[in-house]
């Protein structure tokens, strides 16, 4: 995934805000969430179909948690700190299956997957979808913003929904 917003180098200023649950969570400045990426040019198959290389896509930088389960954002990936794109599985506090178990959400932590199976990245000339069953869960810090329109190709226009969250025991 490719962005147009430029980065100018420096860093933002970044609070450190006790939460209520003991833990340490990391809120970013207003600021530092609207300097971008805003928008974004897919690059890979991962989200195919609904999300198709090529795509132009309006993020929502103002998002300062994870959105509700089925919703689509673009992340930073947690081993290289590329831009990726998913969909939101799971939130904190809830669990998601994994390697024949479940594991359970920390607060500030997503499960995110990709949309495409192996076999439909394949098709499309693509490897397998990389997403949290390869890195596990994602913390919110990594989170640029939610994913509400898309803006080109032309014949692709529209908003980008969320679909309802799978059933989780």
């Amino acid at each position: 995934m490719t962005s147009d917003a430029g980065s100018t180098g420096t860093q933002a200023a970044v609070d450190p805000v006790a939460d209520p649950g003991g833990g340490r969570e990391v809120q970013r400045t207003l600021r530092e969430r609207l300097r971008g990426p805003w928008r974004v040019t897919v690059a890979e198959g991962s989200m195919l179909p609904d999300i198709a290389p090529g795509d132009w896509l309006l993020i929502d930088p103002t998002t300062r948690r994870w959105p509700r389960p089925g919703s689509v954002v673009v992340f930073r990936e947690p081993v290289t700190d590329d831009l990726a794109i998913k969909r939101v599985r799971a939130r904190g506090g809830e669990r998601v299956p994994f390697n024949g178990g479940y594991i359970a959400l920390g607060e500030g932590e997503a499960w995110l997957e990709a949309d495409a199976t192996p076999a439909i990245a394949a098709a499309a000339g693509y490897g397998p979808p990389i997403d949290s069953d390869r890195f596990g869960p994602v913390p919110v810090d990594l989170l640029v913003g939610r994913v509400w329109f898309r803006y080109g190709p032309w014949k692709r226009i529209g908003r980008i929904g969320r679909i309802g969250p799978p059933t989780t025991p």
